[in-house]
């Protein structure tokens, strides 16, 4: 790789942290990050185990710390972007890939609306997904202006961006997953804080085996995607990395569809 093509990719001397970060889209972020120079906190949940995560991504040179961090815990927000502004003086990268797995809710096409079932799932979703990265983000903020900047990132869905029937709540968090990336990069540009959503297709993860994993569903999702295939976790981290270094800077307030062509599709 030439001189030019390392220096637009590098993150040499910066710093990220990723939430929900011990498999899946989020693992493949941190290994993105740290791979290009960035020292990258992993974080997740107590039962998902990030420091033993992190520790072995350690074991192959990468530098990344592991932290248990419950995206709902504002206190534990505050006490995490607070250890890394003492003990690095930065954030440069802030990764929003924490998330809830969802099973459809209701049947398409229902009339009848929302049940109560449903309703306090919104609740859930929308504590997970909206209202703990607003908080996150009004934290880290400050500390990346101090910085010189940073780019902020958040995990939308191709749910977001367009109608849905099956799994029409979950799409409401995640289109507002899009809407706050525009609100932050109106709001923060001026400090030089990019801000930017990422609305996946279908990829090939734990998290994607409803869909994967049926027979019948994942040949009728195929069909209806012009690759004709999935998408992997290494093509949404190569979508982060670009978000987070030099090659993005002038990118700001979008919501980009990794999706193999699905939303386009006729």
């Amino acid at each position: 790789m030439s001189n030019y093509a390392q220096d637009l990719f590098s993150l040499e001397g910066k710093v990220a942290l990723v939430t929900g970060a011990t498999r899946g889209i989020g693992l493949a972020a941190v290994r993105a990050l740290a791979s290009a120079g960035a020292h990258t906190f992993l974080t997740g949940l107590e039962r998902e185990h990030p420091v033993s995560v992190a520790d072995e991504l350690s074991a192959e040179g990468l530098r990344v710390t592991g932290r248990v961090l419950d995206v709902t815990d504002a206190h534990a927000q505050a006490s995490l972007i607070a250890e890394i502004a003492r003990d690095h003086g930065r954030l440069d990268t802030l990764v929003c890939n924490a998330g809830m797995a969802i099973d459809p809710l209701g049947e398409p096409g229902n009339p009848q609306g929302a049940s109560e079932a449903e309703l306090a799932a919104l609740d859930s979703m929308f504590d997970v997904h909206v209202r703990s990265v607003v908080a996150l983000c009004a934290q880290v903020c400050p500390v990346m202006a101090d910085g010189g900047g940073g780019s902020i990132i958040i995990m939308s869905s191709l749910a977001g961006v367009r109608g849905n029937s099956a799994i029409g709540l979950y799409a409401i968090t995640k289109a507002a997953n899009a809407q706050l990336a525009r609100n932050l990069a109106v709001q923060w540009g001026q400090k030089n804080i990019r801000a930017n959503a990422i609305a996946p297709g279908v990829i090939d993860t734990e998290f994607a085996t409803p869909i994967t994993g049926s027979p019948a569903l994942a040949e009728r999702r195929r069909e209806k995607t012009p690759l004709r295939k999935f998408g992997s976790v290494d093509n949404i981290a190569g979508t982060i990395l670009y978000l987070a270094s030099n090659a993005g800077a002038f990118t700001s307030g979008e919501t980009i569809v990794v999706d193999g062509g699905t939303f386009i599709n006729d």
